[in-house]
């Protein structure tokens, strides 16, 4: 394990005023001449603005920073990898209770590190979590052109329809990147176009695009979500029996409890 790494300043991984001994000496500073005064001046002016970014807590110092991730860092500065990959360890301890935190330490690692991917990318999903889905789409669609991942194909067209454009996402579901996700990546961006098409109110044709024989698989995944935004259209669709009983099957899969099928169950009356 790597020993934890503190920067001299946590905002930028520069020293801080207090270490610099050229801003902190007053004799220093009153033996400059005019002339030295004024180049200090222009130098400053043309060095890039401070950063200011989230704290990072002291319990992910402590946490180990996992090597491949180093790696995939690997083109940084050593001392901006690390602060980098802190920022991202510290979307993943922020994302499910502090989504808004999450995201501000997403913007500090893609602001450290914008030419690589994964940085992009989970960035990219921290934006989204927090519902920013300009950024996240700025994010998730730079990172798809440096990687080339199509699983990140689905959540791009999520955040179209966060943005109001539900057209854009049903394009994106009928382009051949489609074709390149795995099963888990098909059942996303089913869910995907059953949104748009509902935020288009073709309750109808929401309905058909999560009617496939996933639906009737059970994967720790995506089958409790799947199920519930089958039962969510039924219900939509005044299916009461049917919504109930799609409810009552999402919920039997939902282990995690990431969906409130249980309240909906209860409140469905026939």
């Amino acid at each position: 394990m790597n020993k934890p790494y503190r920067p001299k300043d946590s905002r930028s991984g520069k020293p801080t005023r207090s270490s610099d001994p050229r801003k902190n000496s007053r004799s220093n500073k009153n033996s400059e001449s005019p002339r030295d005064r004024k180049n200090e001046k222009v130098r400053e002016s043309k060095e890039e603005p401070r950063r200011t970014e989230p704290e990072i807590p002291q319990e992910i110092y402590r946490e180990e920073l996992d090597k491949q991730l180093l790696h995939e860092l690997s083109s940084l500065a050593s001392d901006n990898a690390e602060q980098t990959a802190r920022h991202l360890l510290a979307i993943v301890y922020f994302m499910e209770d502090d989504p808004e935190r999450a995201f501000a330490h997403g913007v500090a690692a893609s602001a450290r590190a914008a030419r690589v991917g994964r940085v992009r990318e989970l960035a990219g999903i921290a934006a989204y979590n927090a519902e920013k889905f300009d950024v996240a789409l700025r994010e998730l669609k730079t990172a798809f052109r440096i990687t080339g991942d199509p699983s990140l194909w689905p959540m791009i067209a999520d955040s179209h329809r966060g943005l109001g454009e539900p057209l854009k996402a049903i394009e994106m579901s009928r382009a051949p990147e489609v074709a390149k996700l795995d099963k888990d990546g098909q059942v996303e961006m089913r869910i995907v176009l059953s949104g748009a098409r509902r935020d288009l109110g073709e309750l109808e044709a929401a309905l058909t695009a999560l009617d496939c024989r996933e639906l009737r698989e059970e994967n720790g995944l995506w089958s409790a979500r799947l199920r519930y935004a089958y039962a969510d259209v039924l219900h939509a669709l005044g299916q009461s029996e049917k919504a109930r009983e799609w409810f009552a099957k999402a919920a039997a899969v939902d282990i995690n409890q990431i969906t409130d099928a249980h309240e909906r169950l209860n409140s469905i009356e026939i």
